[in-house]
């Protein structure tokens, strides 16, 4: 039950409709149900028992009660946006599954009933063995899992196109494509609603850009003219004869640096349409072309939309909209949700890009983008951000993918709160990492807060991570049917509860990666994990700052005692053991070398560092 851009079911019992109890039941299948409610299992669980103790319990629920929640979510009738998109795509005949299968679910269980029921019915195999903490006795079956095989190749696709597409990129323009502007900020010749002075083409109503060199990009020389790319004519009077459809679809690069101050609230280049719901209008109202910023900056960009979604530069990028190469700094950005300095709302790719700045909102926020359906790589940002849900220093919502990209910010809010991504559903972040400081209530993580059936791999987080509540952790909040490998946290973790230096609860698997930040809690905390519920960890080690029992000294790890390093390995590990140096989602051949090993042992007094994350390859390159 996810929407389309990552948006997960976090809190839907809070609101379920009492006055619908005694009504008549839907008529539903429970078995259809059940293969609707996949995409529900990792914040509600296979029978409605949540893993974390923040979600609500729905199993046992009235169907009819659960039917018309559901309804009035997707309809519109309650006013929440994490709901609605996880339920916005659904007929009312789904709806009637899902609420069926969830209702069929036993009613109350403790925790020791429930266990008893899960190993019941797990195969016969998984039932030897005690139980682990707070949930499945070791082996028993977990929940089917999201199939990532497709996911991973369409974002390496997707990059592999957009290193192709750089190196192809036009040369970078001087200052003289800029020659030639008249006029002055109260006359338009054309008619156009652009003043003559932004205007490349003053007499021509058709046209508000110039392609002087014929490169197939349209030179971009000052900020109005920037923004006349997605905003229509306003003036009384103004016309233009150049469809929207033509300018959003186009290509442009930036010839100079812009300043953006003298606009006081820049209009968002792609928007959610009528409605103001990219849920609804997805990326139809999305830029579509390319924008290269060849290196150059934006500086001083201003935008205050509080009640509105999709705000960001770039308030909507397209499935086929690229920006690349491009600055942002001394950024302002205020929305509700899915907002950005740099894009809004992302269905397309975001390629070797800079943020800088603060962002304030609601749902979804993020310091270079927002809520993300498409990629994100070579990018990093910087400042704070704030909000309430799903919150990220780099990316608020993310259902994509993050490659090799790195956020140093001061991240605030309630839930889903990360220093790089706030929540993370079904994407990968993969060669990135995070510093600076996470702050808020409930799953919160130094890289990741909510892991739902997501993958975190070769990444890192340096940042200090502190909750009010459950679910802290050093690299991820929550980690549910989630899979980390090939990661670390050094930062120091206070929670109230479910406090631990890599994980603050564990519902997943934990590989090949360790802890060396200080954890405190009042109630339960570990070195690797706070919290486990049906969780699997392997390979992992933590410094004596992390847990005074069973700790290893990080700085003296070598790569004989971790196992990390294997002079040869099984194929189907070959992705653990060594980086992926051309990512394209293989190892091959020639990357099968001791020097590529993913970790890298005996720099000087520290612990483990990764070869394969952002610091080790990142290179931020002006205009390449």
């Amino acid at each position: 039950m996810t929407a389309r851009l990552g948006i997960s079911a976090l809190i839907f019992g809070f609101f379920l409709p009492l006055f619908a109890v005694g009504a008549a039941l839907a008529k539903g299948d429970p078995e259809r149900g059940r293969r609707l409610s996949r995409e529900c299992f990792a914040c509600h669980g296979q029978d409605g028992y949540s893993p974390s103790p923040i979600n609500p319990k729905i199993g046992g629920q009235h169907e009819r009660y659960l039917y018309l929640a559901l309804k009035e979510y997707r309809d519109g009738g309650r006013a929440h946006s994490l709901m609605r998109g996880s339920v916005l795509s659904r007929t009312d005949q789904e709806l009637e599954d899902i609420a069926a299968y969830y209702a069929a679910q036993p009613g109350y269980l403790t925790a020791e009933e429930l266990r008893q029921r899960r190993q019941q019915n797990a195969p016969p195999a998984a039932q030897s063995g005690g139980p682990q903490q707070g949930g499945l006795p070791p082996g028993a079956a977990a929940p089917r899992k999201f199939d990532h095989s497709d996911h991973i190749a369409r974002y390496n696709s997707m990059l592999s196109q957009a290193i192709r597409d750089a190196a192809q990129a036009p040369e970078k323009v001087d200052d003289s494509a800029c020659a030639g502007f008249s006029g002055n900020e109260d006359s338009d010749r054309d008619g156009d609603g652009l003043a003559d002075v932004f205007d490349a083409a003053p007499d021509d109503p058709g046209e508000f850009a110039r392609d002087a060199n014929g490169d197939g990009f349209y030179e971009i020389c000052n900020i109005r003219q920037l923004e006349a790319i997605g905003k229509p004519p306003a003036a009384e009077g103004a016309s233009t004869t150049l469809k929207r459809e033509l300018r959003m679809a186009r290509n442009y690069q930036l010839a100079r640096d812009l300043d953006a101050s003298a606009v006081e609230n820049f209009a968002p280049i792609g928007n959610c349409g009528p409605q103001g719901n990219c849920m609804v209008a997805l990326d139809r109202y999305g830029f579509q072309g390319v924008l290269d910023g060849q290196g150059r900056a934006v500086r001083g960009l201003r935008i205050s939309r509080p009640g509105g979604g999709g705000i960001g530069l770039l308030g909507v990028l397209g499935a086929r909209g690229t920006v690349r190469n491009l600055v942002i700094e001394d950024a302002v950005v205020i929305g509700r949700g899915g907002v950005g300095l740099l894009v809004g709302s992302n269905f397309g790719m975001v390629h070797r890009c800079r943020a800088e700045g603060e962002v304030a909102g609601e749902l979804a926020l993020g310091l270079l983008v927002g809520g993300s359906g498409g990629l994100v790589a070579f990018s990093e940002s910087s400042g704070s951000v704030s909000g309430s849900q799903a919150i990220g220093g780099l990316i608020g919502d993310m259902r994509g993918a993050v490659y090799q990209s790195r956020s140093n910010a001061q991240v605030s809010g309630s839930r889903g709160v990360g220093g790089l991504v706030g929540l993370n559903t079904f994407g990968v972040v993969l060669n990135s990492y995070a510093s600076g400081s996470v702050v808020g209530g409930n799953d919160l993580g130094g890289l990741v807060g909510m892991n739902t059936d997501a993958k975190v791999r070769n990444s890192y987080s340096t940042a200090d991570v502190e909750g009010e509540g459950s679910n802290i952790g050093g690299l991820v909040g929550f980690n549910s049917l989630s899979d980390i490998r090939n990661s670390y946290a050094a930062g120091e973790v206070f929670g109230a509860d479910a406090a631990g230096g890599l994980v603050g609860r564990n519902n997943g698997s934990v590989r090949r990666s360790y802890a060396a930040g200080a954890v405190s809690s009042a109630g339960s905390r570990g070195g690797i994990s706070g919290f486990l519920v049906d969780a699997e960890e392997s390979g992992n080690f933590w410094s004596e700052a992390a847990a005074s029992e069973g700790a290893a000294n990080l700085a003296a790890l070598t790569a004989a005692e971790s196992g990390w390093n294997p002079a040869s390995s099984a194929y189907l590990d070959l992705i653990d053991v060594y980086c992926d140096a051309n990512l394209n989602g293989f190892i091959d051949p020639e990357e099968r070398r001791s020097s590529n090993y993913a970790w890298q042992f005996g720099e000087g007094a520290g612990p483990p560092a990764l070869r394969c994350a952002a610091d080790a390859g990142f290179r931020f390159e002006d205009g390449r």
